[in-house]
């Protein structure tokens, strides 16, 4: 069997797959999926939330319309009841048809992953990002100290800057030492907002729950996420966006000395207040 279209048409392969996921065969998925027409299938389906996405929009600005002609009269309330309650059936049908879409997506965004190879540099990045970091931390510690430098601290250091790679944002090459620089300006902005949920949580308390941790921080970082990028994140397989920068920004609290996960990792115990009160820009106690 094979699609019956070429790769290059998405506008036959729109009327196609928009077919497949109705039928969900198991076949036609594994074409769908497959090399030569991946890539095509991924366009085709983030074309599909896309436009999902802006039929929402459209819709909310209806119903916000209406209810403002129901208000001055321009329209009865049995009218405007039976205009919602037909907008509201249309729109369970297609939140329904949007977690179709966005399941089969997960699937085809992991396959494309896998064909561009995005899943192995994603690792190698962070790779290299963990390791110029530990050489960027280790010269800190040692010009802080007034150490005098070896001639292999200064032949390291010196990689930082002469070395480069691809941006982590799309932008062309840049220096190791200035991927290194701006990542350490993330890790401290959500540093500043885990120092901060910590110390509320905990109180006087010498240690957190990682559970009670996880619910501030849901509810005070998911909302800054734009929802396009926990999407791509958990088409990659990967879980949650906002767990996943949880983990990351507890492991840079713990290299900062400032926490350390317990053994069993469900509390954190806190090692140094001051220091998170310094990070969370709180006045001390």
């Amino acid at each position: 069997m094979t699609l019956p279209y070429p790769p290059d048409d998405d506008h036959a392969a729109d009327r196609f797959v928009n077919n497949a996921l109705r039928s969900r065969d198991a076949e036609t998925w594994r074409l769908l999926a497959s090399d030569a027409y991946v890539e095509q299938t991924d366009r085709v389906l983030r074309a599909m939330l896309d436009r999902i996405a802006a039929t929402r929009v459209h819709r909310t600005a209806e119903r916000a319309t209406a209810r403002a002609r129901a208000l001055d009269g321009e329209i009865t309330q049995s009218e405007y009841q039976r205009d919602a309650a037909e907008d509201a059936t249309k729109a369970t049908k297609a939140a329904h048809f949007e977690t179709l879409v966005r399941e089969h997506h997960r699937l085809i965004a992991a396959a494309v992953r896998r064909l561009r190879g995005d899943d192995v540099r994603d690792e190698l990045t962070d790779l290299v990002l963990a390791l110029a970091s530990a050489i960027d931390a280790h010269r800190t510690a040692v010009l802080a100290d007034d150490f005098e430098p070896t001639a292999t601290d200064q032949a390291l250091w010196a990689r930082l800057t002469e070395l480069d790679m691809p941006g982590t944002d799309g932008e062309g090459r840049t220096s190791v030492e200035e991927l290194v620089k701006r990542h350490a300006a993330r890790q401290d902005d959500l540093g500043h907002v885990l120092a901060g949920i910590i110390l509320d949580v905990a109180g006087d308390a010498p240690s957190v729950p990682r559970a009670e941790l996880l619910t501030e921080w849901k509810k005070t970082v998911a909302p800054t996420l734009p929802p396009e990028e926990k999407n791509e994140f958990a088409s990659k397989g990967k879980g949650s966006l906002v767990t996943e920068k949880l983990r990351k920004t507890m492991g840079h609290l713990e290299r900062k000395g400032l926490v350390k996960r317990s053994q069993d990792a469900q509390r954190l115990d806190i090692l140094d207040r001051p220091g998170l009160v310094e990070l969370a820009d709180r006045e001390a106690p």
